[in-house]
Formats: C-alpha cells, structure tokens, sequence
C-alpha cells in the first residue's frame, strides 16, 4: 500500500535556480534580522539577557494559554 508514500519530484535546472534564489534572500533577511538583534542587546549583561528571555518565555506562554482558554470557551 502506497498511501503515505510520495513520488519525488525531478526539478528542472530553472526551478532550481529559483528555489535557491528565493532560499538565499530569505537566508540573507535572517542574518539581517540576526546581526541587527546582536548589535542591540550586545551591551547588556548576561543577568538582563536572561530577565529578557524570561519575560518574553512568560508573554508567549501567557498569549498561547489565553488562546487556549477561548478557543475552549
């Protein structure tokens, strides 16, 4: 039985250059965005980036835990 099986797909040489071109932009946007954080918390102490990473932990639970209770409710 093949239901869960996929055939694989044979690119053609353009499809792949468009496929690479679009995976370097969005690799390029993520070292942007990367650098750009790195820069900003680059003069904080580790204690602060923890407090940091802490709060934002803290807010994303808070926000899934809130679309839970109403997508129950």
């Amino acid at each position: 039985m093949r239901i869960f099986r996929r055939r694989e797909r044979v690119l053609s040489a353009k499809q792949e250059q468009a496929a690479a071109k679009i995976a370097g932009g969005i690799l390029k946007g993520q070292r942007q965005a990367a650098d750009y954080l790195n820069r900003k918390t680059a003069h904080l102490s580790g204690k602060a980036r923890l407090c940091l990473l802490i709060l934002f932990c803290a807010a994303f639970g808070a926000y899934c835990l809130f679309l839970l209770i109403h997508a129950f409710s």
